[in-house]
């Protein structure tokens, strides 16, 4: 049942991915940056992206909205208090899930056609352009929704740039370890069934070598034959 396993698989990496990111803010594995634009900082964004990069963009933004909810309800007190404004936790969920899910897709296509460890650049720069998109996104529509008039977007949306600058960087490194600790066949997207995957070096020789073994047994079972 392969339409059973593309679907299911994602499905449920993204609700324990998104669990697991929420409790990662819950107990105190992450921490906040006090600002114009809290964030907070820790491994919740680094169990969003492995979520939409190894569960596809169905999985992120699954993770993404189950974080945001229990982050909502059972996060920190200064957390909690600005997520409690509709015009700040309507943006920041739909933000946050669309552009994890947008991650998805990039590691798709860097997967399909870039070796290790090359594709760890290339992760890393879907990982600053998620966070370049990631910013506006959810700070632009707070701006129009806010009735504070003192709130300025382009001050809101650069010392957001300086708060994720930190995150980005630990996700990068961290990601890029259970990039190269995990075995290739648990690196590849669950979600869909790749045409042209490519193969790790040492996994080219030992195909070659069984190539060469079944081409030797074949001549050996000729020559058998014609004496």
């Amino acid at each position: 049942m392969r339409v059973k396993k593309t679907i299911w698989q994602p499905l449920v990496l993204g609700v324990v991915l998104g669990v697991l990111a929420g409790m990662a803010t819950v107990t105190g594995l992450s921490f906040l940056t006090p600002g114009i634009t809290d964030n907070a900082i820790g491994f919740y964004g680094t169990l969003l992206l492995l979520a939409s990069a190894l569960g596809g963009p169905l999985a992120g933004a699954i993770a993404a909205m189950i974080f945001v909810i229990i982050s909502t309800l059972f996060g920190p007190p200064d957390l909690k208090e600005i997520l409690s404004d509709p015009t700040v936790f309507w943006p920041n969920l739909l933000a946050l899930a669309t552009t994890v899910a947008l991650v998805g897709f990039g590691y798709r296509f860097i997967f399909e056609r870039i070796k290790m460890p090359v594709r760890l650049l290339a992760w890393a720069g879907i990982v600053i352009a998620y966070y370049v998109m990631l910013t506006p996104l959810s700070v632009t529509p707070q701006y129009l929704l806010s009735v504070d008039p003192s709130y300025e977007i382009l001050p809101a949306i650069r010392y957001g740039y300086e708060t994720y600058a930190p995150q980005a960087i630990f996700d990068i490194f961290i990601t890029s370890l259970v990039f190269i600790a995990l075995p290739a066949k648990y690196v590849r997207p669950l979600w869909y069934e790749a045409k042209i995957v490519p193969k790790q070096d040492d996994q080219i020789d030992i195909e070659r070598d069984q190539i060469e073994t079944t081409k030797s047994e074949t001549n050996g079972t000729k020559v058998r034959h014609e004496n």
